[in-house]
C-alpha cells in the first residue's frame, strides 16, 4: 500500500511594516476631514488689528512716554544771530530753565517771551530739531543813540531802559520833550543820511516842544536848524563849510540856519567875522 507524503505546512512569515512618517499636509487633511477648519479665516479682522489697532496702540504708548520730561530731554541748544551788543552768555540763564524737558513739552511761546524781555533783544524765534535739539534765532536791538542820560534809542525807534558804557562818546545823545522815540530815530537817521561825507560827527540832537531841531557837532558847534526845510538848510551849511568855514571852525560857537537865503554865524566871545577872516588870511599867507 502506497503512503502519501505529508504536505508541508506553510511556515508563518513575519511581515515588517514600515513606520509611518509624519506629514503636516496629511495632518491638515485629517483635521479638515474632522471639520476643524471648515470655517472661513476672518481676514478683515486680522487686517484691522494689524493696520489700525497696532499702530494706534503704539501711538498711545509713545504719547504716554513723551509726557514725562525726563524722556528724550533736550541735550543741545544752538543760539545764533548777529551779536554786536549781546552775547550768548547773557542769554544762557534765561534759556536754561525752559530746556529741562523734551521738545514736545517745551513751552516755546513762553521761552520766546522771556528772551524778548531782555532789553537788547528785538525778537526771537525757535526751531525744534527732533529728537533733542533746539535752535534759537536772535535779532538784537541796534542802538543808534543815547536817549537822555540813562536810556538808549534803538534803530526801530524803541526806547531801551538800559545803557552801554562802552558806547559813550561813540553814539550821540538825543532829547525830545514828547518822548516820541520812533520819530526822533527817523529824524536822526535822516540827518545822518543828509550829512553823509561831512567830516564832523553829530554828538547831540535835540527837538524842543515846538518841533525845532538843534544839532551839536563833535567840535562843540551848535547848528540851529528849526522846524522847516531841514534838509535844504543843512545842505546849505555844508556848502558854506566847504567854501569858507572849514578853516575857521575853531572860532565858531554856533550857526543859525533859520534864514531864507543863508545862515548866521555866532563867533566865540571877543571875536568878529572880520577879525577871524583877517587872521585866517594872514595865516594862509
Amino acid at each position: 500500500m502506497l503512503r502519501r507524503k505529508p504536505k508541508k505546512r506553510p511556515q508563518a512569515t513575519r511581515i515588517r511594516r514600515k513606520k509611518a512618517s509624519f506629514s503636516w499636509k496629511n495632518f491638515a487633511h485629517s483635521l479638515m476631514g474632522k471639520g476643524l477648519f471648515q470655517r472661513q479665516v476672518p481676514w478683515k479682522l486680522l487686517a484691522w488689528i494689524v493696520f489700525v489697532f497696532m499702530p494706534l496702540t503704539f501711538i498711545v504708548v509713545a504719547y504716554q512716554w513723551i509726557q514725562h520730561p525726563e524722556n528724550l530731554r533736550i541735550t543741545s541748544v544752538e543760539v545764533s544771530g548777529e551779536f554786536k551788543v549781546l552775547n550768548k552768555a547773557q542769554l544762557a540763564p534765561v534759556i536754561e530753565p525752559f530746556t529741562k524737558t523734551n521738545l514736545y513739552l517745551l513751552d516755546a511761546k513762553a521761552l520766546e517771551t522771556a528772551i524778548e524781555n531782555h532789553p537788547w533783544v528785538n525778537s526771537a524765534s525757535m526751531t525744534k530739531v527732533w529728537p533733542d535739539k533746539l535752535m534759537v534765532k536772535i535779532h538784537e536791538q541796534k542802538p543808534v543813540a543815547y536817549w537822555g542820560e540813562d536810556k538808549m534809542l534803538a534803530e526801530n525807534g524803541e526806547i531801551i531802559d538800559a545803557t552801554l558804557n562802552d558806547k559813550k562818546g561813540l553814539l550821540p545823545i538825543l532829547y525830545s520833550p514828547d518822548g516820541k522815540g520812533r520819530n526822533m530815530a527817523t529824524n536822526f537817521l535822516q540827518i545822518r543820511r543828509w550829512m553823509t561825507g561831512f567830516p564832523l560827527k553829530i554828538i547831540e540832537f535835540k527837538k524842543d516842544s515846538r518841533g525845532s531841531w538843534k544839532v551839536t557837532l563833535e567840535n562843540g558847534i551848535t547848528l540851529k536848524i528849526g522846524r522847516d526845510q531841514q534838509e535844504k538848510r543843512l545842505r546849505r551849511f555844508m556848502v558854506g563849510y566847504q567854501q569858507s568855514l572849514a578853516s575857521v571852525m575853531k572860532q565858531i560857537r554856533s550857526v543859525d540856519l533859520r534864514y531864507t537865503n543863508g545862515f548866521a554865524v555866532q563867533w566865540k566871545k571877543g571875536l568878529s567875522a572880520d577879525s577871524v577872516f583877517k587872521a585866517s588870511r594872514r595865516k594862509k599867507g
